[in-house]
């Protein structure tokens, strides 16, 4: 990352517009997530980062790690077949990978 990305960051989390959300597991880098303070602060930023997201969970359904209805406009996500076989999903590339195990450990903390 360059210095004005670590910058932009940086004053996204002091603002409250971004949240550590854990590491990850391949390479150790720090993961973030956008709370819904983002949207006030910098609403671009966070439309694109919901259509980023959103076309990753639709290339994960594609792919049957997901399970949704994808004709509705706010879909209920589920686990797909695939998403229990921890080679496929380490075979995903990283930014599969790590909106699937996002959503994974969102899944989980729900329940």
């Amino acid at each position: 990352m360059s210095s004005n990305e670590d910058e932009l960051i940086e004053s996204l989390i002091l603002q409250g517009a971004l949240e550590v959300a854990g590491v990850d597991s391949e390479n150790g880098e720090t993961l973030y997530k956008p709370t819904q303070r983002l949207k006030e602060i910098d609403s671009k930023l966070s439309n694109e980062l919901s259509i980023y997201f959103s076309e990753v969970t639709l290339k994960l359904w594609e792919k049957s790690f997901l399970d949704m209805d994808v004709t509705d406009r706010d879909p209920l996500v589920k686990l797909g077949p695939r998403s229990f076989d921890a080679l496929a999903i380490k075979s995903l590339p990283k930014d599969e990978r790590v909106v699937m195990e996002e959503i994974v450990k969102a899944l989980f903390n729900k329940n």
